[in-house]
C-alpha cells in the first residue's frame, strides 16, 4: 500500500504536462524569475519527454518555442543550449 505522500507525489507527476509547463513559462513575469525556474523547467520537460517521447513535436512548437521566446525577450538567449532549443528563433 503507498503512503498518502507518495500517492500524492504520483498525481503530481501525472498533472505535470507540456501542456500545463507552457502556462507556466507563460505566465513569467521577470528574467529573475525565469533564472530561477530554468533548471527546474529543463528538468520537468525531460522527464515529460522521457515518459513519452511522442510529446517531442509539441515541445518542439509549443513549449519549447515559448521558452526560447521568453529566454529571448528577457535577453537571456545565451540560455539556450542544444538539448532544449525548439529551433525557434524570433524575428
Amino acid at each position: 500500500m503507498q503512503s498518502q505522500a507518495s500517492e500524492d507525489s504520483v498525481h503530481m507527476f501525472m498533472a505535470d504536462t507540456l501542456s500545463s509547463l507552457l502556462q507556466e513559462i507563460h505566465s513569467i513575469p521577470t528574467p529573475e524569475i525565469l533564472s530561477e525556474k530554468l533548471a527546474d523547467i529543463r528538468s520537468r520537460i525531460t522527464t515529460i519527454l522521457s515518459a513519452d517521447p511522442s510529446q517531442t513535436n509539441y515541445y518542439k512548437n509549443h513549449t519549447g518555442r515559448e521558452l526560447n521566446r521568453k529566454l529571448y525577450t528577457f535577453g537571456l538567449a545565451d540560455q539556450i543550449i542544444g538539448d532544449y532549443d525548439s529551433g525557434f528563433r524570433p524575428k
